[in-house]
């Protein structure tokens, strides 16, 4: 959670100070409306000085705004939000447009969804949920991906990479936000899921052609090909292959376990 607060010196006793002239114009003008009679009021003046008393509460200091409440930045932080959001010290919270504002802060590529409030008098909270990458496609260049299967950002330098990596992926298709596409990253994550709660992970996932994907496990010097489906049956035939071949790993090529009951391994010839 991130506060910026802004408050100026002897706050509570300067609008004391200024807010009780405003209540005793008020009741001053409601007691002087009571108690003329109706047919001597002149309602087109009445309406204006309704229109100038509004205005004049509206524009009040007291309205300004004293603090921002950023929760939820982590990756983003408070004090880029607030300047993303256009917000400052003093700005009349009236003239605040929740709406616009997360217009502006959904822009950010680490935000994922925001929503801002304002709490009278003086307080504007912003909450955001950020974007978390669960893998970096490969399109010539790196780029996150959550699991949504939304590519949402090119990784800078610098940034986390200890990630599965995703081939073999088209980038027209990605970059024009194909549906098929962000379902096949989205099957993709979740083997890697599976896979993470049996103590392995992935260095790569690579598409290939077809209902079927090559996957690297970390610690496997051989590329493992399986469909979308079966995971538990699929990985309980590759820890028994594995472990036949325990010590001889360097012989294997590949295993293929897209099969229903069998796991197919191209060994090398010597």
């Amino acid at each position: 959670m991130i506060k910026l607060f802004f408050h100026p010196r002897d706050n509570k006793k300067r609008e004391g100070k200024s807010w009780r002239p405003w209540r005793l114009l008020w009741v001053t003008a409601m007691v002087s409306f009571l108690s003329t009679p109706i047919w001597l009021i002149d309602w087109p003046v009445v309406a204006q000085l309704a229109t100038d008393l509004r205005d004049a509460l509206v524009e009040h200091s007291y309205f300004s705004v004293r603090e921002i409440k950023v929760n939820g930045g982590a990756r983003v932080g408070g004090s880029e939000i607030v300047a993303l959001a256009g917000l400052s010290h003093g700005m009349n919270i009236w003239k605040i447009d929740p709406r616009a504002i997360e217009g502006k802060v959904q822009r950010h590529p680490w935000v994922k969804q925001v929503m801002v409030r304002r709490e009278f008098p003086h307080r504007v909270v912003i909450e955001v949920q950020e974007r978390v990458p669960r893998g970096v496609v490969v399109l010539g260049k790196l780029y996150y991906v959550d699991a949504d299967g939304l590519v949402f950002k090119e990784v800078e330098e610098g940034e986390q990479v200890d990630l599965p990596f995703l081939t073999g992926l088209k980038q027209e298709e990605l970059l024009s936000d194909n549906h098929s596409s962000r379902q096949r990253i989205q099957k993709a994550l979740k083997v890697d899921d599976f896979l993470r709660r049996r103590s392995l992970s992935l260095s790569e996932i690579h598409f290939s052609l077809g209902e079927r994907a090559v996957l690297y496990p970390v610690g496997y010097a051989v590329p493992v090909t399986m469909g979308w489906d079966d995971w538990q049956d699929k990985l309980e035939r590759l820890e028994r292959v594995m472990s036949e071949w325990r010590g001889k790993e360097n012989r294997l090529v590949s295993l293929d376990l897209s099969f229903r009951d069998r796991v197919v391994a191209r060994v090398k010839k010597f």
